[in-house]
């Protein structure tokens, strides 16, 4: 019943998604895929999401691997490094990224790496270190690769990048399960800290450590309710949001006054 399912949503969901698609890569024709959650909103209590993304090998034999790859938008960042001065531990050496993923996930029916070479990997960003500009000079006794796995290692622990390989089970929040008939169904949870923007869902076939097909699907995450009205004034009219938060601040204060007042 699920491969069942997973068809008939395919059918339903990826000509609409067909027609917004941006293709990514250099392979041949889209890979038909499908994202259940096109529209993901955010309210008071959110505390995180799944992205479910599913979709059908084109080759009747099955041949080939699927990668499906969850980007946020990219975003700059500091990485620190720590020395050792008349024997405390101070931060220095800044280095700084114009461009790393806010966040990323790779799902896989097996590791990447034995699906693609060193130089698909890196061409087709399937690493989020990949993706990460610098943007300022690494200091002589550094190493770039080393300030770029500590930035993917910071993040890591965030939850913020995400690595599955295999199928997906009640103890591991993603997965990439494989279905008979080249059905696909790569599952991943977005933290509660992961950023409110656009997102994309790249799927990828490839076949031999060569891509042979691609589709990017883009996916929406944006506020509802009160939190997005504060938001948009926040950002809109900064001066009459900070206006408005001093007078609540005087309001609260004279309210606890007249509540905790001596008699």
């Amino acid at each position: 019943m699920r491969p069942l399912l997973l068809t008939l949503a395919l059918l339903l969901c990826v000509a609409p998604a067909r027609a917004q698609e941006e293709q990514s890569g250099d392979g041949g024709s889209p890979l038909p895929a499908a994202v259940a959650e096109e529209q993901i909103t955010v309210s008071s209590d959110y505390r995180g999401s799944y992205v479910t993304v599913f979709g059908v090998n084109p080759d009747r034999r099955g041949r080939g691997d699927i990668v499906v790859v969850v980007r946020g938008p990219s975003e700059s960042a500091v990485v620190l490094r720590k020395r050792r001065v008349w024997g405390l531990w101070i931060n220095g050496d800044p280095v700084r990224f114009a461009q790393a993923p806010s966040f990323f996930a790779v799902l896989s029916n097996r590791p990447v790496r034995e699906i693609a070479t060193p130089q698909s990997i890196w061409q087709y960003q399937l690493d989020p270190a990949a993706s990460a500009q610098l943007d300022s000079a690494v200091p002589s006794s550094g190493d770039p690769s080393a300030y770029r796995q500590a930035l993917v290692r910071l993040r890591r622990d965030q939850g913020l990048y995400q690595w599955y390989s295999g199928r997906a089970s009640p103890e591991r929040r993603g997965g990439l399960t494989m279905y008979q008939g080249g059905l696909f169904r790569a599952v991943v949870r977005l933290p509660s800290n992961a950023p409110i923007a656009r997102y994309h869902a790249d799927t990828y076939l490839f076949r031999d450590g060569r891509l042979i097909s691609s589709q990017r699907i883009p996916i929406s995450i944006s506020r509802v309710g009160i939190e997005r009205r504060i938001h948009d004034l926040a950002t809109a009219a900064s001066w009459a949001y900070g206006v408005l938060t001093v007078l609540l601040a005087l309001f609260a204060g004279w309210i606890a006054a007249l509540i905790f007042r001596r008699t």
